[in-house]
């Protein structure tokens, strides 16, 4: 059975109905109604004919009045209607032509990354490759909804670089004998590679996924590389000069001999990872985890390694002159041979760290715990020993009286270098 349902009339049509009344209303106060309205108000019985048509009059300006008012309200309506499509006209037309617009820029975009893929996997020209690397450079600074496509495939172009490999070692004659150079590290990045990675260290990609990634020999000075991942990435012999690794992971990389000269390596996860001889002079690796990490022989001068975990690493000759190691943790840690002139220990925490034959010179050691630590033929002169409790530590007489302060601190039971019959009464 059809539905039958009564039709509302339109809008228009109850303006129009409205109109006809009011233009219906007015015509008839302007004519005999008048002269109605004024006998409902009064007793003309008493009014002389003159005043009566007065009233009259009065009658037909105030109803003249009111249609003039309420014509000029629904004029201002309809005009205020009329703008307010117009607007929505304006808008809608815009919106339309911003929509194409982007349509039309998302095409060239697609368009030109389509053409840069083209031109980064062509193997054998290295500049056509280089070339298509800047194109998405471009593309992920116009394009913020490709910004992140281009990190990831720009870092899947680093991680998937192998190494060409070396040549037969080469026979050097000297003295009439042979020399084999095997071993002999060869670190250049290829071009292609290494524009990548300063694209990527420069276009604000954070969280990059370089991880196991051959970066040996790379320039990646100033990068920035905020939470990057390289994890047990090889970066031996990088240049990492005042790049920022804040946050990074670490873990299991190779950094011998990279030079991270005030780089910021704050909260960075470096465990276990290789770092001998690395240059880390005015590095900031406050809050780092360098657990297990190998630094021997690392250059720390003035290096801030405040709250950092140094648990089992390995400092052993490491230059830490100036260092700033408050608070930090360095449970087992060898600092063997490690030079730590005019170092900030204050609080932190030695508890069986291994400080043989350390320089530990004018080194601020106050409230430190030095709890099973081994001090033996380490140079504390002039040191700060205030508060420090070396009951159950090894240090040497000498080494502890040259001490610059050792206010409140407790000596050994016994010294290391005390003679046996002394050693057994302490015992």
């Amino acid at each position: 059975m059809t539905d039958k349902r009564r039709r509302l009339p339109s809008q228009g049509t109850i303006l129009l109905v409205a109109a006809v009344l009011l233009l219906a209303g007015l015509v008839w106060v302007l004519g005999p109604g008048a002269r109605w309205v004024v006998d409902l108000d009064v007793d003309v019985t008493k009014l002389a004919e003159k005043d009566l048509a007065t009233a009259a009059d009065a009658v037909r300006g105030r109803a003249l009045a009111i249609a003039t008012g309420v014509v000029a309200l629904a004029a201002v309506y309809y005009t205020a209607r009329n703008a307010e499509t117009a607007r929505r006209t304006v808008e809608l037309t815009q919106q339309t032509s911003t929509r194409t617009l982007e349509l039309t820029e998302q095409g060239q975009v697609t368009d030109r990354y389509t053409k840069a893929i083209q031109q980064l996997s062509d193997v054998d020209n290295l500049h056509i490759r280089i070339g298509g690397i800047y194109a998405l450079e471009h593309i992920a600074r116009d394009s913020e909804r490709d910004h992140r496509t281009v990190q990831e495939v720009l870092t899947a172009f680093v991680r998937g670089y192998v190494r060409d490999p070396e040549p037969p070692p080469p026979q050097v004659e000297e003295d009439g004998k042979s020399q084999d150079l095997r071993g002999t590290r060869f670190p250049e990045v290829r071009a292609d590679v290494q524009a990548a990675l300063t694209v990527i260290g420069r276009a604000d990609m954070p969280d990059a996924d370089l991880r196991r990634a051959d970066l040996a020999g790379a320039d990646l000075t100033g990068a920035i590389l905020t939470g990057a991942k390289l994890g047990s990435a090889d970066l031996g012999d990088s240049l990492l000069g005042g790049a920022d690794l804040s946050n990074a992971f670490l873990g299991n990389a190779v950094l011998s001999s990279a030079y991270l000269v005030q780089a910021n390596l704050a909260s960075t996860i470096l465990i276990a990872a290789e770092l001998p001889r690395a240059h880390l002079v005015k590095a900031n690796l406050t809050g780092t985890d360098l657990t297990g990490a190998n630094l021997t022989s690392a250059e720390l001068t003035s290096a801030d390694l405040t709250e950092a975990t140094l648990d089992q690493a390995d400092l052993t000759g490491a230059k830490l002159e100036e260092a700033d190691l408050s608070d930090a943790i360095l449970t087992h840690a060898k600092l063997s041979r490690a030079e730590l002139v005019d170092a900030r220990l204050t609080r932190a925490k030695l508890t069986g760290a291994d400080l043989t034959g350390a320089d530990l010179f004018g080194a601020d050691l106050a409230g430190a715990d030095l709890f099973g630590a081994d001090l033996t033929g380490a140079n504390l002169s002039a040191a700060n020993l205030t508060g420090v409790d070396l009951k159950y530590t090894k240090l040497e007489r000498q080494e502890y009286e040259s001490a610059a302060s050792t206010e409140g601190a407790i000596p050994p039971a016994r010294f290391v270098d005390d003679p046996p019959e002394e050693q057994a009464k302490s015992s």
